[in-house]
């Protein structure tokens, strides 16, 4: 019997990958197994080969309110039977592990003959996530993103005065969005482009360990940050997913949950990049950062990574100055004024 896996599957989690595997393949023999990097994700993600086959074997390593194998199983099950995500070979709650198909990945962006193109499809893919039965509830996203502001400015990892501007502006959204309203669609949540894979044929979706019952818009907020870039690209993508219907109300609401999802990611980012330092280590207080142009170039390009306490760092300061230089335009007053 190949054991080979049992070198690079943690102890505590052996008897439950056994039993994974065994149910699913009737074996616990693999080919090969390698540990898949990326992800910002607590979890453990192999690809395996069994047989001829390859797959992806996933092992949540930290379970809680929000990292629960029961909502993120249901929530992977459900796509999988829509043809969204890859399907599902094996799930088990109770040990948190789960075996999917594997996506060879192709480049996604290169494909299309064309920035709107790629869109719509991007688009469909989103109306289908959101036609889906309606996820498990969670929380309103913008108390949730209200928490962890909290939590990140409990740390002082950054004194008070270089964040209070955006902070300040900040709070016209927390005031004005709209809160445990009704209309809420099944929704991932992390649509970032780590979790969007493409064959050659059609998109997956994948890492369904933050979805839920959410407020559409941040789907498509977090979409657009990765995807949309210019007026006309932002006019073509939400049209394609409202319609007619497509009013200043529907891009007001966009173009403020962007902001709330640059302030979201940037206390995740912050926060991880103070859990790797101790407590008493004094953090760089400059908020001056590159553009994420050239963050994104630098990151391309392998010299510096998101999985480093610099990288993270970086990358939380530079989505708050996003946020920041977003909240301080006319369209930001507008916006506000819109949905008031």
């Amino acid at each position: 019997m190949n054991t080979a896996w049992r070198s690079i599957v943690p102890g505590s989690k052996q008897e439950a990958v056994e039993k994974a595997l065994r149910q699913a393949f009737g074996s616990s023999f693999l080919r090969d197994i390698l540990l898949l990097q990326g992800g910002l994700s607590s979890a453990l993600v192999y690809r395996i080969v069994s047989g001829k086959r390859t797959y992806v074997l996933r092992i949540i390593m930290q379970t809680d309110t929000l990292n629960d194998p029961v909502r993120q199983f249901a929530c992977m099950q459900t796509a999988a039977e829509a043809g969204i995500a890859p399907q599902v070979r094996y799930a088990n709650a109770e040990d948190a592990v789960s075996i999917t198909d594997y996506i060879a990945p192709y480049d996604l962006v290169s494909h299309f003959s064309s920035q709107h193109a790629l869109l719509s499809e991007l688009v469909r893919t989103i109306r289908a996530i959101h036609a889906l039965p309606l996820f498990a509830p969670l929380v309103d996203f913008m108390d949730g993103v209200d928490v962890f502001i909290q939590y990140f400015r409990q740390l002082n990892m950054l004194p008070e005065e270089a964040t209070a501007e955006h902070f300040r502006y900040y709070a016209e959204i927390q005031r004005a969005y709209p809160r445990h309203e009704t209309g809420l669609v099944s929704s991932h949540n992390d649509l970032n482009p780590n979790n969007i894979l493409f064959d050659g044929k059609k998109i997956w979706v994948i890492d369904w360990e933050t979805a839920f019952r959410n407020d559409r818009y941040v789907d498509l907020a977090i979409i657009g940050k990765s995807f949309v870039h210019t007026h006309s690209q932002e006019e073509h993508f939400l049209r394609k997913y409202f319609g007619d219907a497509l009013s200043d109300y529907n891009r007001a609401r966009y173009f403020l949950m962007q902001q709330v999802c640059h302030i979201y990611y940037a206390t995740i980012m912050l926060r991880q990049a103070a859990a790797i330092k101790p407590d008493d280590f004094t953090h760089e207080k400059s908020m001056k950062t590159p553009s994420m142009h050239t963050f994104n170039r630098l990151k391309k390009d392998n010299k510096i990574s998101l999985s480093s306490y610099e990288g993270k760092l970086l990358y939380g300061k530079i989505l708050l100055n996003e946020a920041l230089y977003n909240m301080k335009t006319a369209r930001f007053a507008s916006a506000i004024q819109a949905i008031s």
